[in-house]
C-alpha cells in the first residue's frame, strides 16, 4: 500500500532511530508535533513522506493529513490572537485557510507568515469598512 520508505531516514526527536523502528511509534497528533519541532520552513515538504511512513498510507493522503495538522494549528492560533479571535467566523466564511494551511504544509511559507497575511487582511477589512461608511454618509 505504501511505496515511500523512507524510514531510515527518520530518526524520533531525540535522534534515536531504534524507538521509530519498534512498535511504539505513535500516530496521533504527538507524532506530528515531533515531527515539527524544529523543523524549518525548506523542510516541511519533506514531512509529507515521513507522515506516509508513519500512517502507512499514500503520498495523496500524507499531504491530507499534513495540510489538516496545520490547518488546525492555524485555528488555534487565531483563537489565541487578540486581533483575530473576533473575527474568527469572518475568516472561516470568506478565506481560503485550506489554501493557507497547504502552503505551509508545502513550505511555502510559515505558520507565523499565515498569521501576518490575516492579520494584514483583516486590518484591511475594517479600514474598508470605515472608508465606505464615510463614503456612505457624504454621498
Amino acid at each position: 500500500m505504501n511505496s515511500f520508505k523512507n524510514e531510515d531516514n527518520f530518526t524520533d526527536k531525540e535522534n534515536n532511530p531504534e524507538r521509530i523502528n519498534n512498535n511504539g511509534v505513535s500516530k496521533g497528533k504527538n507524532a506530528l508535533d515531533a515531527l515539527h519541532e524544529n523543523i524549518v520552513k525548506e523542510k516541511e515538504k519533506d514531512l509529507i513522506l515521513k507522515i506516509s511512513d508513519i500512517y502507512g498510507v499514500d503520498y495523496d493522503e500524507a499531504s491530507e493529513i499534513h495540510i489538516n495538522y496545520h490547518s488546525l494549528r492555524i485555528q488555534k492560533m487565531i483563537e489565541k490572537s487578540e486581533s483575530l479571535s473576533s473575527m474568527k467566523s469572518f475568516i472561516d466564511s470568506n478565506l481560503d485557510l485550506r489554501n493557507l494551511s497547504a502552503q505551509v504544509a508545502f513550505g511555502q511559507i510559515t505558520e507565523n507568515t499565515c498569521m501576518d497575511i490575516l492579520i494584514g487582511l483583516m486590518k484591511n477589512q475594517k479600514e474598508a469598512k470605515i472608508k465606505d461608511r464615510y463614503i456612505n454618509f457624504y454621498s
